[in-house]
Parts: C-alpha cells; sequence; structure tokens
C-alpha cells in the first residue's frame, strides 16, 4: 500500500492555489507589473545618504538575533505616523500582517468579508485559516456598493473587514464618508467587526485614517514600506489600540523582521523628506500618464490615487500584455480574473519608462506613435 502525504494536507488548502508573483524580470525590461517605485534605493539616497546607509548594514551583528520587537525602528515609524510605539506591531511585509491578523481571529464559524475585486492575499489569508470568505462584488466604476456590503455584514456578521484604500488593483479611493459608515455598522452597529483599512498606498492617496484611531477601538491601518522604493526589505506594520496590539503579537512569529531590514529602514525613515519628494514625482507623472492614456482612442482608464493604473482597451487584454511583453514591458494582466474580465494594471513608472509604454501601446493598437 503506498503512501500519499498530500492527504494529511487539510482541504482548505488543498482547495487554494498559491499565489504566483512571477519570475524576476529579464534584464533591460521595464517593469510596470508590481506598483513599486520606479526610483531605486540608490537614486534616493546618494553621496553622504548612501554612506549612511552602507555603514548602517555594515554595522549589523549578524551573528545575532535581531531585536525581536523592533524597538528602535518602532520609535521612528511611531514619531513619523503620529503615535505611540505601543499602537504599532512589525511584519514582514503587509501579506505577514494580513496572516498574523486573520490568525488572531480565525475559529469556527468566524468569518472575513471584503469588496471585490481587490487584493487576493485577503481572501487567500482567511481560506488557508479555514474561515469564511464574503466577497461582495464592487458597484458600478469599481466604487463600494454600501448597501450590498451593509446587507452582507448583517447578514453574515464577519469578525473582520478588509478596506484596500485605494483599492489594488482598481486604484479607486472609496469615498472616506462611506468608510466610515462602515466602520461605525461594524461596532455594533450590525456586526462586530476589526475594520482594516488597508493604507499601502498612502504616499501617493494622501488621505489616511490613522486620526480616527483613537475614537474607533475597531479601527485597524496597515502600512508597508513596500511601495515607496523599499520593496525588498518587506516591511510591514499594523497600527491599532495597544491591547489589540497585545494580542496579536501573541501569534507573531519570533524574529520575524530582520536585522538588515530593521537597520535600512531606519536609515530611510531619518530621511523621510526624500522619500517623499520621490513619491510626489510618481503623482506628477501619474497626472501626465492619465492624460496621455486618456487621450488614445480604444482605451478605458479606471480612476486611480495610488500609483497605478487599471485600464481596458478595445484588442483583448491577453494581446496587449503579449505585446508589450514582446516590447520589453511588463504588466500585470487581470483579464480573465473575476469582475476583471479585459483589464490590466498597469505601475506609473519612471518618465521614460512611460513614454516607453504610451509608445508601445499606441503601436499595438494600430493608432500611431503616442505623444506626451
Amino acid at each position: 500500500m503506498s503512501f500519499d502525504p498530500i492527504r494529511l494536507v487539510r482541504p482548505e488548502v488543498r482547495a487554494l492555489t498559491a499565489y504566483h508573483a512571477g519570475p524576476p524580470p529579464a534584464a533591460g525590461a521595464v517593469k510596470l507589473d508590481a506598483n513599486e517605485s520606479p526610483f531605486a534605493l540608490g537614486e534616493l539616497l546618494r553621496g553622504a545618504l548612501a554612506d549612511e546607509l552602507a555603514q548602517a548594514l555594515a554595522d549589523v551583528a549578524l551573528h545575532r538575533y535581531p531585536d525581536a520587537e523592533g524597538r528602535e525602528l518602532r520609535q521612528l515609524l511611531a514619531k513619523d505616523l503620529g503615535v505611540t510605539p505601543d499602537c504599532l506591531l512589525l511584519a514582514n511585509g503587509s501579506d505577514e500582517a494580513i496572516q498574523m491578523l486573520v490568525m488572531a481571529v480565525a475559529g469556527p464559524g468566524r468569518a472575513v468579508l471584503a469588496p471585490v475585486p481587490t487584493f487576493v492575499v485577503y481572501e487567500l489569508s482567511a481560506r488557508m485559516q479555514g474561515l469564511r470568505f464574503i466577497g461582495v462584488p464592487l458597484g458600478a466604476g469599481f466604487l463600494l456598493d454600501e448597501a450590498a456590503i451593509r446587507a452582507a455584514l448583517a447578514r453574515e456578521r464577519p469578525q473582520l473587514v478588509f478596506l484596500a484604500w485605494p483599492n489594488n488593483p482598481t486604484g479607486r479611493l472609496y469615498e472616506e464618508a462611506a468608510v466610515a459608515r462602515i466602520l461605525q455598522a461594524c461596532a455594533g452597529e450590525l456586526c462586530d467587526a476589526l475594520v482594516v483599512v488597508d493604507e499601502a498606498y498612502v504616499a501617493y492617496s494622501g488621505r489616511s485614517f490613522l486620526p480616527r484611531l483613537a475614537s474607533h477601538p475597531n479601527l485597524v491601518v496597515f502600512r508597508t514600506l513596500s511601495k515607496i522604493g523599499l520593496a525588498g526589505i518587506r516591511l510591514g506594520m499594523i497600527v491599532a489600540s495597544p491591547a489589540l496590539i497585545g494580542e496579536i503579537n501573541k501569534v507573531r512569529m519570533p524574529y520575524n523582521v530582520n536585522a538588515l531590514s530593521q537597520a535600512a529602514a531606519q536609515v530611510v525613515l531619518r530621511h523621510a523628506d526624500v522619500v517623499r519628494r520621490q513619491a510626489a514625482l510618481v503623482v506628477a507623472e501619474r497626472e501626465r500618464l492619465s492624460a496621455a492614456l486618456r487621450a488614445m482612442p480604444g482605451i478605458e482608464v479606471t480612476p486611480s490615487d495610488a500609483n497605478f493604473f487599471l485600464l481596458r482597451t478595445d484588442r483583448s487584454g491577453d494581446e496587449v500584455a503579449r505585446g508589450l511583453l514582446a516590447r520589453g514591458i511588463l504588466v500585470r494582466d487581470f483579464s480573465t480574473a473575476p469582475y476583471l474580465a479585459g483589464c490590466l494594471r498597469i505601475t506609473v513608472g519612471a518618465p521614460s519608462e512611460n513614454d516607453l509604454l504610451l509608445s508601445a501601446l499606441a503601436d499595438i493598437l494600430g493608432r500611431g506613435e503616442a505623444t506626451s
């Protein structure tokens, strides 16, 4: 009798499809597929700042475990966010932050709710913990269908709600008042649930729910450094009341944020003005790219408050994605995903990268050379 180890894996895990980020790009490729900053860390921190970073990394005691609580880093982050350090929990990217919070609330019969389409890791983390996932379709223009969400809250009574703000992959920033009403509805009005406002793209939207933290005990805010030039160090954070942070901390794996990431983040945070200037350049490029895309016949662009666009063309999404890839430009093809038929997600790149994108799209769509 042969032994099948797969049968020991939980059914809910076997039913999942693993998240695939894709292979590393070829040398020289224009990488507009992962919502990263187009500016390398070396471009952000030149001269004396680059020397400071190099020295900080050289001083890391690699033979020792890192500070498990990230005390010095949390002090810097707390000052930057305007909260106290006991409101912060560090994570190995936003993915681990999601996983920790889902683990903290998981239990028989419990549920997670989110508008869809949205960041797929919300559903993935819920299902891998055996929780029900309730996806509430977005309304016209990828905006919140508040009535449908309220009905689902009352019917399903979830313990956890995720609201990406702005949303990924649509780029929409939901109406702040609507998000606030959902937050209130989850504080006993319709159900008792933690509400995560995921602010991964706050550097590009300029809007935050952090000022509401003290008045809403069920509010949890996510932040990450991945979208502002530090995707490689994998640093995310959970911001919530000290009492809730203390509970979530119980499911955190020891030493989850490595010493090199902590050291690099501290240097960059001491020069946060540099990162903010680069984010402002991306926002300016976003507006330029938006205008150029909207001027091209055959392209439908969803308004974005993030560092990327969701768009449809009058050609098959797969065809356009393959055409761009043949020209060395990587974008994210969502054309076969639920609710996103024909859609591509394109990150705002550096000016020269955006020019290449516009030219390639014009060529693929047969509209002549694009101008910007």
